[in-house]
């Protein structure tokens, strides 16, 4: 596998360089973003691992350039989770980067292994990401009566909407965010996303909406109009009396907080009260908690695979059968403020 790493620092490059190589991956380099793209004239890696902070083009600018020149996988690697590195990858995720990880520290750290282990399965599941241009679709795919499901929807009263969302998530995420109208339910999503830069992650979500974005604690109920977000390292769900209930229990499809904590406990707790939205990622996670939920009477929307950076996961839901509506996420956002709309006309209830 060929690797591109991006970096300013000759020693970041020189010790990236030697654990790739160690690894059987055929390793390529540059010092900054401008260089990068002169590479890539003539190389065509797998996969390219980016820096945050370079002189002249940085990492957002760059990985821009190469997913519309290029598109090809790009993973950022931060030297830290400090407000204003973690702010460059949050805008680097938006441009269509992968994944977003903190660097490997010096060999002699005690979490160095871990750091390495993590990179290289990233870049292994990555660098089988194949990005290029999608369809952007406005219809919804092969399913039932848009006006019936909307209606039965509000019917039911829900109570809550589930999001679930890994690699290409948050470029979703944010078109999701950002055509919704003021939400008659709390809101609460599970983002695969590196430990460390959920805090950031939370402060660019709340540049998109007018909702406030707060990171979920445990115990707590939930308000109208407000989005949650699974914290590090727990996964989200709820108790007998719906308020949060984080468990930091084993990862399920090797990650915590997984997609099929979240809808198993919905489907529980909420059942035909809850809406559930699968979203671009790699990989099965969700599937199982989405059939729990569907069994349930809950509505199951998935992101139209054309319209993901990565449709291993709205693919997985969709071919599993329990996708109720298959929409891009500027249409999920309308279905739930047709819903919303129709709550607030027979039931007066509103958001903010």
């Amino acid at each position: 596998m060929r690797v591109l790493i991006v970096d300013d620092s000759p020693v970041t490059r020189m010790l990236l360089r030697a654990v790739l190589e160690g690894e059987g991956f055929e390793v390529h380099e540059a010092g900054g973003g401008d260089e990068a793209l002169q590479l890539l004239t003539q190389l065509t890696p797998d996969i390219i691992t980016m820096d945050v902070h370079m002189p002249g083009m940085n990492g957002y600018e760059a990985t821009e350039r190469i997913l519309e020149l290029h598109g090809l996988p790009v993973v950022i690697l931060s030297a830290s989770v400090d407000h204003q590195a973690s702010a460059t990858a949050m805008r680097a995720l938006e441009a269509g980067a992968l994944a977003v990880l903190e660097k490997p520290s010096a060999p002699t750290s005690d979490d160095f292994p871990d750091r390495i282990e993590e990179l290289l399965r990233t870049l292994r599941t990555m660098s089988q990401v194949r990005i290029g241009r999608r369809k952007r679709r406005t219809e919804a795919t092969g399913l039932a009566n848009a006006t019936t499901l909307v209606e039965q929807a509000a019917a039911r009263s829900p109570q809550l909407v589930a999001i679930a969302a890994s690699a290409g998530g948050p470029m979703a995420v944010k078109a999701l965010l950002q055509a919704l109208a003021p939400q008659p339910w709390p809101v609460v999503l599970v983002q695969h996303i590196a430990p460390g830069f959920l805090p950031s992650f939370r402060d660019w979500l709340a540049s998109l909406t007018p909702m406030q974005v707060r990171i979920a604690e445990h115990g707590q109920s939930l308000v109208p109009d407000v989005l949650y977000l699974a914290p590090d390292g727990h996964h989200l769900g709820f108790a007998a009396n719906r308020s949060v209930l984080l468990d930091d229990g084993p990862p399920e499809e090797h990650v915590r907080p997984a997609a099929n904590h979240l809808f198993r406990s919905v489907a529980r707790h909420f059942g035909r009260r809850a809406i559930a939205v699968q979203m671009s990622g790699m990989g099965r996670d969700g599937v199982q908690g989405l059939t729990e939920l569907h069994r349930a009477g809950g509505l199951t929307l998935v992101q139209e695979p054309s319209s993901a950076v990565i449709d291993s996961m709205p693919k997985a839901a969709i071919a599993q059968g329990v996708a109720n509506w298959v929409l891009p996420p500027e249409g999920i956002a309308e279905t739930l403020n047709e819903i919303a709309a129709q709550m607030v006309a027979v039931n007066g209830i509103q958001g903010r």
